[in-house]
């Protein structure tokens, strides 16, 4: 480890104008804030544990004051007070009796889709918010038996009206703001806040996209309350972070790049201690590269043990993006669902690891590690684990090469599993390999290239299951003994074990079904 940390030192001298940029970034104007809310819709989601949840879903208004780092900000309409007046979507999942809960999770939106729900409570929610549909009894309730809150707000130019294309930190000061009303803020507020809660304990998490927005928002130095200068998140979560960041404001005009709610071209992640620089404020950070981001997203360079002290890292062999249901044993990815574009256009079985328990895991103990009432019999969160690394591919065709920069990739033993990182259950017995790792074109030069996302899957034919571990009993047990290891060592909570046994059991009795 000790080399890697050397080498992320050598980097830094080629990102001092970044680091220079970004660092004076420490105050704002007091004068944003959130001025009026607009319930527009109500539904009764469900009872969990003995308390009734609501959906509540509308718009909020607000002003960006004139003093705000947003780039391009001066030459937007004001009004007569010289702010920006701006309206967005926003929505909240949280108990109909307020102060029923300490703590909300409040998501980045991917595109105008909740990602990150979706995978804690395992539910489907496609759609900007007035159009989501909530399941009553919200999948498995995982939040809200948790005694967790959720909220979005949006914050991406296209979907939110009140971001323009031209200023787009806009969207980091709606964020910002939001999280301040729930922690209480309400100065600024004329009308609407009745049943959304006080939340003394707010978290901020993203997936892919939206992990790359929490980035920037961090590294921009908007988790500073303008107010009283302290922080606005205790805690966040980046799926799929790894350093990586989008050109809304000021990090694109230091890489003089246009405005876009998306990569940079050729942008070098932030290495932690460029993305954290404000330990009085900046929010207990989780940072996860799925298997796939090394090949795409170039999550190597973010890959050390170099790191602040409120913060962890931990390498997944997942794919950044599964496409499985429970019990899939193969599933197959057909190319027509990425405009068919991908593995040019041939439909292959793609690795079916999924992360939700881990992310489920994360939640937990990051709401515990910052101080929350909701998660005090939890554990905290357990040391920074990453993959063993090695040479990049020399090809491009499955590999995403950033120029001028040596990248790394996963080490591999058996079944083309990774060396290292967390070691899920899936990985120690495998029922196939991941390989090749991401499907091509691997890029990242334009929002829709979600190919390397993927990863394809060799399955092990029947009869090699069969040598291999016997018989479904015998393929179970050593499964369990690779989760309850998880679960002893903090990486995987207790009450996950059953529903990842109950999956382990449905994807052997796929793999050897029928001849």
């Amino acid at each position: 480890m000790g080399g890697k940390a050397t080498a992320m030192g050598r980097l830094l001298l080629t990102v001092i104008r970044l680091a220079a940029f970004i660092a004076p970034i420490t105050a704002f104007a007091a004068g944003s804030g959130i001025t009026g809310i607009t319930v527009a819709g109500r539904q009764d989601v469900g009872t969990f544990n003995g308390v009734a949840y609501v959906r509540r879903w509308g718009t909020l208004s607000g002003v960006v004051a004139p003093g705000e780092k947003v780039e391009g900000l001066g030459a937007l309409p004001t009004s007569e007070a010289a702010d920006y007046p701006y309206v967005s979507a926003f929505e909240i999942i949280a108990p109909a009796r307020e102060a029923a809960n300490s703590t909300v999770l409040v998501e980045a939106e991917n595109r105008g889709t909740a990602v990150m729900i979706a995978n804690l409570d395992h539910i489907h929610v496609p759609g900007v918010i007035a159009r989501a549909v909530y399941p009553r009894g919200l999948g498995n309730g995982f939040l809200e038996n948790s005694a967790i809150s959720y909220a979005r707000v949006s914050w991406q130019t296209g979907i939110s009206p009140g971001v323009p294309a031209t200023a787009q930190g806009v969207g980091e000061v709606i964020v910002r703001d939001f999280a301040r009303l729930l922690g209480g803020d309400r100065e600024n507020l004329g009308t609407g806040m009745r049943g959304l809660g006080h939340y003394p304990t707010r978290l901020l998490g993203g997936i892919s996209q939206s992990a790359w927005f929490v980035d920037t928002f961090i590294a921009e130095g908007f988790n500073v309350d303008p107010s009283d200068g302290r922080r606005v998140f205790d805690g966040a979560i980046a799926i799929d972070g790894t350093g990586n960041w989008l050109a809304l404001n000021r990090l694109a005009a230091a890489q003089h790049a246009a405005q876009a709610p998306y990569f940079a071209p050729n942008a070098r992640p932030l290495l932690a201690r460029q993305l954290l620089t404000r330990p009085a404020t900046d929010p207990f950070y989780v940072d996860v590269a799925n298997y796939t981001d090394f090949y795409r997203v170039h999550a190597s360079m973010s890959d050390t043990t170099d790191l602040p002290a409120a913060m962890r890292r931990y390498d997944w062999p997942s794919p950044h993006h599964p496409v499985t249901t429970p019990g899939d044993a193969a599933p197959v990815f057909s190319p027509k669902r990425a405009g068919g574009a991908c593995n040019n256009g041939v439909a292959v079985a793609v690795n079916p690891t999924v992360y939700d328990s881990f992310l489920r895991t994360l939640v937990i103990e990051l709401a515990h590690q910052v101080g929350s009432r909701d998660a005090a019999s939890a554990r905290g969160l357990p040391p920074t684990t990453l993959f063993r690394l090695g040479p990049a591919p020399t090809s491009s065709a499955h590999f995403n090469p950033l120029p001028g920069v040596r990248l790394e990739v996963p080490l591999t033993a058996r079944d083309a599993q990774p060396l290292g990182g967390v070691r899920f259950p899936a990985t120690v017995v495998p029922l196939g390999k991941p390989s090749p790792v991401s499907l091509p074109p691997v890029i990242t030069s334009v929002i829709t290239g979600i190919c390397g996302n993927i990863g394809q899957w060799q399955a092990l034919t029947k009869s090699e299951v069969a040598r291999r571990y016997g018989n479904e009993a015998e393929y179970l047990k050593l499964y369990a003994r690779a989760t309850d290891r998880l679960i002893s060592s903090g990486y995987l909570l207790a009450s996950e074990r059953n529903s990842m046994l109950a999956q382990a059991a449905a994807q052997y009795a796929a793999a050897t079904a029928g001849n």
